[in-house]
């Protein structure tokens, strides 16, 4: 059987020919390491070749003769030309191998090796290039998150290099939940309404086929408080005459908080201690403790009575279960004084109008009496005149007896006597 090949077909027979030899050549190229870390060298190893090598040639890319790197020839010195911007870079071997020195991200890709032996063989392969990561660092949203008013968000600062980014509090690993959440490439840790429990120890930790990296640990502080305000020893307190007495206020507050001590609303001190020394009974009282957080703006307070026991005179004598302030007892005195005075101006002036009252009356009655009276009367005439002889007589009065006093002062009554002539 003949077979007539047309001589326009030949240059297709030839290219599919050689095609068909490039995909069923046995020629293998694997690159070492399979994964580069950025600066690394990487050889790209030849195997499978079939007879002596010629030659061969090193193309970056998917196609030969575009972007050549690589000529070797064996039969010259030096065997190996190395183009443009590989200098200094690539160097070939003898099996049609290939070393790549200190390879970056721009070296990432397909390389083609076309050999030439027994017959031409053509490889592919392919290298990929990792940055090495660097520490990744934790920034914060906010510095003095409040517990149960605010959100926390926690980023972890990285290159773009990273393909994972795991989070962890305290050595354990975070996952998203019902207060927790993670953005798409875990890059930020999201907490909603901190509590106290959130406080601890955050890491992330960047991870890339070639490296990983954890960051230093951040310490997050949930600002809280003040809890549970409480004061030492509790009440009530009796204490000796001059003994000495500590009283402790103590509370859960962070960060911690002022204080403020008062006795019957007098402060006393601004320690989270007060110290009572040769305690009399002045000292007695209803102690108070307010704690005060600057942060969280919130306040708690508690109290305690501090009685005061035994006998003394002086100064230090005991005033009683609930001696009276000294400008309270003023304004007592000068209150009773005001009333006293009232009460005094108010009987002058009803005592000065009765008697005024009484003056007239008499006035009046004296005068109505004096022109009734016909012995009266007789007597303004002058003797001396009418020719008429006068007269003596004794004149007696009788004792009258006191009335008994009223309510009232009442109009005197004119007494009146008789005379007799002798």
């Amino acid at each position: 059987m003949e077979f007539k090949i047309c001589s326009r077909a030949l240059p297709f027979l030839i290219a599919f020919l050689g095609l068909w030899s490039w995909q069923v050549s046995a020629v293998s190229v694997v690159p070492i390491p399979k994964i580069a870390a950025v600066g690394e060298n990487v050889l790209l190893s030849v195997d499978g070749v079939s007879g002596d090598i010629e030659g061969f040639n090193w193309y970056k890319g998917e196609s030969i003769n575009t972007n050549q790197m690589l000529r070797y020839n064996p039969f010259r010195t030096p065997p190996d030309t190395v183009f443009s911007p590989y200098e200094g870079r690539v160097r070939g071997f003898p099996n049609g191998s290939m070393e790549i020195s200190g390879v970056n991200i721009k070296d990432n890709g397909s390389y083609i090796v076309q050999i030439q032996a027994k017959k031409q063989e053509v490889a592919t392969v392919t290298i990929t290039v990792y940055e090495k990561l660097s520490k990744p660092s934790i920034t914060a949203n906010l510095t003095h998150p409040v517990e149960y008013r605010d959100s926390v968000a926690l980023t972890c600062g990285t290159s773009n290099a990273a393909q994972t980014v795991l989070w962890f509090k305290d050595s354990q690993t975070l996952s998203s939940d019902d207060r927790m959440s993670l953005s798409q490439e875990n890059r930020t840790l999201t907490i909603s309404n901190v509590s106290t429990n959130d406080s601890g120890s955050y890491r992330c930790e960047a991870i890339n086929p070639v490296s990983r990296s954890t960051s230093d640990p951040y310490k997050l502080v949930v600002y809280y408080g003040p809890k549970n305000v409480k004061i030492t020893p509790q009440g009530p307190i009796t204490q000796p005459l001059h003994s000495q007495l500590t009283l402790n206020c103590v509370t859960e507050s962070v960060p911690a908080p002022t204080y403020n001590w008062t006795l019957n609303g007098t402060i006393k001190s601004h320690e989270g201690n007060l110290v009572l020394t040769d305690i009399t009974f002045h000292n007695r009282g209803n102690y108070t403790c307010e704690a005060y957080n600057p942060v969280t703006e919130l306040s708690g307070s508690a109290s305690v009575y501090v009685n005061v026991t035994g006998v003394t005179a002086g100064p230090d004598s005991d005033p009683g279960p609930n001696p009276i302030p000294p400008w309270v007892i003023v304004v007592i005195v000068i209150v009773i004084l005001i009333v006293i005075a009232l009460i005094a101006a108010s009987v002058y002036y009803f005592l000065l109008r009765d008697k005024s009252k009484s003056n007239d009356i008499s006035m009046k009655e004296s005068n109505l009496n004096t022109r009734s009276d016909p012995h009266l009367q007789s007597s303004s005439r002058n003797p001396a005149t009418t020719g008429e002889e006068v007269n003596y007589s004794e004149v007696s009065f009788k004792p009258v007896a006191p009335k008994p006093t009223q309510p009232k002062l009442k109009e005197n009554p004119t007494e009146y006597a008789e005379i007799r002539r002798t």
